[in-house]
């Protein structure tokens, strides 16, 4: 399918967040009518600053007054024991794509190979002169979550700044101008911990 094209490699997130905790877990909205949730010992990330997510996200609704349609720089990590980042969520829009729902739903095998391919060249072309490399390529298939197609690309790179590597899942969400992208990351030392706590993050993203 001509229309779906590779999307770049999401590093940046917006949001304006509007949090309700459930169990261990805080629900943010973001714009476009994107929900998801995040453990509670996640920080968010404001002008270089760690916040906690509950006291983060209550002081932006607060100087919004509740405008959920502003869009704010933010990214959520988890800290191991020595402070380092162990666990990154990012989001990113593409308010420019002409790809709906219903072109993702029909997306076929050879489609999805096709968008692997062009992900994976672009991936190369990306990280190439900064000294990061993609150690494993598992693909892309397509999911469904909450009634809507997603693209879930994973692959394992080499460390960007210290020495372990991580694993990355890409979560796209064609849906026109609300088109987005969840970039799920976390250190394969971490792997039996975070696998399944970013199992759960994937499997909250929602529209609403």
């Amino acid at each position: 399918m001509a229309a779906l094209r590779l999307w770049p490699l999401c590093l940046t997130i917006f949001v304006s967040p509007h949090v309700a905790a459930t169990n261990y877990y805080v629900s943010i909205s973001l714009p476009k009518g994107v929900q998801i949730e995040l453990p509670k010992n996640w920080e968010a990330l404001s002008n270089k600053q760690r916040i906690n997510l509950g006291a983060y996200s209550q002081a932006k609704v607060e100087s919004l007054g509740l405008d959920t349609s502003s869009e704010l720089d933010f990214a959520a990590n988890y800290y191991d024991d020595r402070n380092q980042a162990a666990g990154i969520v990012n989001v990113r829009y593409y308010p420019d794509l002409a790809v709906s729902q219903a072109d993702a739903r029909a997306a076929s095998v050879s489609d999805i190979r096709e968008l692997d391919t062009q992900l994976r060249q672009g991936m190369d072309q990306g990280f190439s002169g900064t000294g990061v490399r993609i150690l494993n390529w598992k693909g892309t298939k397509k999911q469904v979550i909450h009634g809507n197609t997603v693209f879930i690309t994973e692959y394992k790179r080499s460390p960007m700044q210290d020495n372990r590597n991580f694993i990355v899942r890409l979560v796209r969400m064609f849906n026109m101008g609300k088109s987005f992208t969840v970039t799920i990351s976390y250190r394969e030392d971490h792997e039996y911990l975070l696998r399944p706590i970013t199992d759960r993050i994937i499997a909250s993203i929602r529209l609403h």
